[in-house]
C-alpha cells in the first residue's frame, strides 16, 4: 500500500474512533431552544472569503432565538472579518498548521462548555478529523452539519446535503433549520461592520484619490489587483489598458488601487499609469474599510469580491466559470465568467465592455455622501 493510502486509512480509523467518543445520541431531536440559554460554537476556519460568506448564517443563527449566543472559531487570518460584529459573542483562533495552536484552542473550547457546535463547511472531504476533534473537545451534545456519508458519524442534527450546482450561501441556509429558521423568511446577506475611525481613515484615502482626478463629485471606483492564487491573477498590463479607457471616459472619478502587500510594486505601477491612488493595505481591515467607503468595485475572484457582497457594492468580478457557486452573493453588478485555461488569456476588451456596463448602470451622477 502506498504511503498516501496508509495515511488515508489511518485517518479513517481515527475519524471513526473520535465519532464513537462523541457525546449524545447518533441522531438527536431538535431541543427546545426557548427553555434556557444556549452556547453555540460556529466553525469556519478556512479562507477569508469563506468567513465573509458565513457572516449571514452566523447572524441568522444568533437572531433565531433570544436564548442563543454564538461564538466563532476561525483561521487567524480571517478573524478581522468579525471585528465589530454584534452577532458574534466571542472569536477564537485556530491555526491548523500549528500543533501548539491546536492544543491551545482545544483547551479553550473545552473550558467554554458549549451546548452546540455548528460546522459551517458544507463540502467536507470523505475523511476529515479537525472538526470532529473540536467537537469532541467541546463535549457538546448537539452537533449541526451537513448529513450524508461519514458526516453522519459526526453530526446528530443534520442539514440537507449541499447541491453544488447552487450558490454556497443558498446551501448554507440549511444550517439554520435546526434552530427553527424558515430559510425563505430571513435575510442571508453577508455583512461586515466598520468602526467610525475606520470609515474616516478610508474617506481620507478617498479624498486623496479625488485630488488626482478632475474636479467633480463622481462616484468612487476601487480596483483590487491581487488574487489568492496565480491562476486567478489578471496581468497588470491588462488592468492598465482597461483603466486607461475608464479614466478617459470618467475623468472626475476617484480611483483607488489596492493589492496584497507583496504586490505593492504592481499596485503603484497600475495606479500611477492611470492617475489613480495606490493605497497600501497592510491589514485586512484597511482594505475592507476602503471597500466599504467605495461605490463600485473591480476585482478578480478573491475575498474582496465577497467583501463587496457584504457591503452590497456594485461590482465587476472576474470568476472562472466552474467557481460560479462561490460568486459574490446577491450583489449588484456583473460576474464575468471566464473559461480560458488561464485568466491571463482573458482579453481586456471583454473586461472593459463589462466594466463600462457596470459604470453606466451604477457610476453615473454625483456621489451621495453616506
Amino acid at each position: 500500500m502506498k504511503l498516501q493510502g496508509i495515511e488515508r486509512a489511518w485517518r479513517a480509523v481515527w475519524m471513526h474512533a473520535i465519532a464513537r467518543a462523541l457525546p449524545g445520541r447518533r441522531l438527536e431531536a431538535v431541543p427546545d431552544w426557548s427553555g434556557r440559554e444556549w452556547r453555540v460554537l460556529f466553525l469556519r476556519y478556512e479562507r477569508i472569503g469563506d468567513m465573509i460568506m458565513s457572516t449571514g448564517v452566523i447572524r441568522v443563527i444568533a437572531q433565531s432565538q433570544p436564548t442563543i449566543k454564538v461564538d466563532v472559531l476561525a483561521n487567524p487570518t480571517a478573524l478581522p472579518v468579525l471585528e465589530n460584529n454584534p452577532h458574534v459573542n466571542r472569536s477564537l483562533a485556530l491555526n491548523r498548521g500549528s500543533i501548539r495552536s491546536y492544543r491551545r484552542t482545544m483547551k479553550q473550547v473545552r473550558a467554554e462548555h458549549y451546548d452546540v457546535v455548528v460546522d459551517g463547511r458544507l463540502n467536507n472531504p470523505p475523511i476529515f478529523t479537525s472538526t470532529p476533534l473540536i467537537m469532541l473537545a467541546s463535549r457538546a451534545r448537539y452537533r449541526v452539519g451537513v448529513g450524508g456519508g461519514n458526516n453522519d458519524l459526526i453530526y446528530n442534527l443534520r442539514a440537507a446535503r449541499y447541491d453544488r450546482s447552487t450558490h454556497y450561501v443558498e446551501g448554507s441556509k440549511e444550517l439554520g433549520i435546526p434552530f427553527g429558521v424558515d430559510p425563505g423568511s430571513v435575510d442571508w446577506q453577508p455583512e461586515i461592520f466598520l468602526s467610525a475611525v475606520e470609515s474616516e481613515a478610508a474617506d481620507e484615502q478617498w479624498r486623496g484619490a479625488a485630488s488626482l482626478a478632475a474636479p467633480g463629485n463622481a462616484k468612487r471606483l476601487l480596483v483590487n489587483l491581487s488574487a489568492s492564487e496565480p491562476k486567478r491573477r489578471w496581468p497588470d498590463g491588462k488592468f492598465k489598458a482597461v483603466l486607461k479607457s475608464v479614466r478617459a471616459s470618467n475623468p472626475a472619478m476617484p480611483v483607488a488601487v489596492i493589492g496584497l502587500p507583496k504586490e505593492w510594486e504592481s499596485v503603484s505601477s497600475v495606479a500611477n499609469s492611470v492617475g489613480a491612488l495606490a493605497v497600501p493595505t497592510p491589514r485586512l481591515r484597511d482594505a475592507l474599510a476602503l471597500l466599504g467607503r467605495a461605490d463600485i468595485v473591480f476585482t478578480p475572484d478573491t475575498s474582496i469580491s465577497h467583501a463587496a457582497s457584504a457591503f452590497r457594492k456594485p461590482s465587476l468580478v472576474l470568476l472562472k466559470r466552474e467557481h460560479r457557486p462561490y460568486a459574490p452573493y446577491n450583489t449588484p453588478g456583473r460576474v464575468l465568467l471566464w473559461s480560458e485555461n488561464e485568466i491571463a488569456e482573458l482579453p481586456y476588451e471583454r473586461v472593459l465592455s463589462e466594466l463600462n456596463s457596470v459604470l453606466a448602470q451604477y457610476g453615473v451622477g454625483d456621489r451621495i455622501p453616506e
